[in-house]
């Protein structure tokens, strides 16, 4: 095989363990991506040396005990740790040069861990005990799938003892040593091996997939903060939708609510697919964004719940769109979501129906409401929306995205008020103006705000205070 391409830094502690009579190799993922063509975003070293010798080793550098426990130690190199240094970067913490500095830490900081054996995982993640061991085959055959299970050291080369670079080529993922024993031991790489079925498309091996799909209800045991960082990378996946459906049962014992939608016939007009296949076809047709893929998981969520079948045989699903966004809501309050993601999902899913036309006023309150890149947003959602319906309504969906984005743009252009602040008057004009200090103030902002818009008034002082007056008379 080829040399790995192995950046500088890293080549550095490798050298330094080598020289100091240590064993050393570069593991894990960026093994597998430097065989797979791809570049790292980050390289671990693990080594026969123990923590507490790789602290002296790298003594001149910045040596952080970032896992210490379990033999892991961060060494950011190409800093001495001198009084000097320490005082400058202490000036410098305010200053311009921070972030900077902090990005270029960063990208110098190499976590080292020492070779070990583990057992026992009475909380479902962490080893009960750790044991440091000399041989590199044994810290490898404590690791998840043989895809991760593969070391390098520019001396040695490839370190390979279950046949990873073979599943590598093969594009199959299975599990080292037993597979149960695996999930068992950390529920969520269930949740992890189908990520590297949607990110990257593996296959999963014959018994890698059963225990897959018989202990997948042991993720209900894994905290939601781990849950949801893994469900953000398997959802962007280019295979995302794929997983979803196939691996359907595993998502719903995340999410129950999804059941409902599983073969659930529209009777619609608009749709040649239930419920669960239009938002697969949503899910595939969104831009890989975490946010977006996710509002249109949840898009339809209510659809099962609120719908009637009419005289006709027609299916209605009124009120869908406000009740799915209290629904997905409801889901990602309890899957522990940031509040920001939260609310950019909510506000997508409740208007994710909206019929806009490409009026100003319409669009100008679309603006207000989502911003200008929230409305982008939306377009995108109205268009996975449309992907998800019968082709013809794709193409609409697109004539009619390109007249709002149009539309948007001029507004934009053109300064249009979508804001309070933004309105030619204050609340001290309108105290000027008689109007007593208080709640009411507020209150009238919002009706002169909504009337600009309206394009039934204009944004201009004396317009708007004699609209005021008018009021109060």
């Amino acid at each position: 095989m080829e040399e790995l391409k192995i950046p500088e830094n890293v080549r550095y502690i490798l050298a330094r363990l080598k020289s100091a009579g240590f064993e050393a190799y570069v593991a894990g993922g960026a093994v597998r991506d430097s065989l797979s063509g791809k570049t790292p975003d980050d390289w671990d070293v693990c080594t026969s040396a123990h923590p507490r010798e790789v602290a002296e080793l790298f003594s001149e550098d910045r040596v952080i005990p970032t896992g210490i426990k379990h033999g892991t130690v961060t060494v950011v190199t190409g800093r001495r740790k001198t009084e000097e240094q320490g005082e400058e970067e202490r000036q410098r913490e305010n200053g311009k040069k921070e972030n900077h500095e902090k990005e270029a830490a960063e990208k110098s900081a190499v976590e080292v861990t020492t070779f070990r054996r583990e057992s026992g995982y009475s909380d479902r993640r962490h080893p009960d005990r750790v044991t440091f061991v000399s041989e590199i085959e044994e810290d490898l055959a404590r690791r998840d799938f043989t895809v991760n299970a593969m070391a390098y050291s520019p001396d040695r080369g490839l370190c390979d003892p279950f046949g990873g670079c073979k599943d590598l080529e093969n594009n199959l993922l299975r599990c080292v040593g037993e597979a149960g024993r695996r999930f068992s031991e950390d529920p969520l790489r269930i949740l992890r091996a189908l990520r590297f079925r949607a990110v990257c498309g593996f296959r999963l091996e014959k018994e890698t997939e059963g225990a897959v799909r018989g202990l997948y209800e042991n993720l209900k045991e894994v905290s939601w903060e781990r849950i949801t960082a893994e469900l953000e990378k398997l959802m962007c996946g280019k295979y995302a939708a794929a997983v979803l459906d196939e691996y359907r049962d595993v998502f719903a014992c995340l999410i129950p609510e999804l059941s409902a939608m599983f073969g659930f016939e529209q009777y619609s007009p608009y749709h040649n697919r239930d419920v669960w296949h239009h938002t697969l076809a949503a899910v595939e047709d969104i831009p890989p964004v975490f946010a977006l893929r996710m509002t249109m998981l949840l898009h339809d969520i209510a659809k099962p719940v609120v719908f009637v079948l009419d005289d006709n045989g027609r299916g209605r699903f009124v009120g869908h769109p406000q009740r799915g966004a209290e629904m997905a809501e409801t889901i990602l309050r309890r899957m522990r979501f940031p509040n920001h993601l939260i609310q950019r999902i909510v506000l997508l899913v409740r208007f994710h129906d909206v019929k806009l036309k490409p009026r100003r006023p319409e669009v100008r309150r679309m603006l207000a409401l989502f911003g200008e890149k929230g409305f982008e947003d939306l377009l995108a959602v109205k268009h996975a929306d449309a992907a998800g319906k019968y082709e013809k309504y794709l193409g609409e969906a697109e004539e009619k995205n390109e007249a709002l984005r149009k539309c948007a743009k001029d507004i934009l252009r053109d300064g249009d008020c979508l804001s309070v602040a933004e309105l030619a008057v204050n609340g001290d004009d309108l105290i000027r103006a008689g109007v007593p200090a208080g709640p009411r103030i507020g209150s009238i902002l919002k009706d002169l705000l909504e009337d600009v818009m309206d394009d039934t008034l204009k944004n201009e002082k004396p317009a708007l205070l004699g609209a005021v007056k008018a009021r109060m008379r």
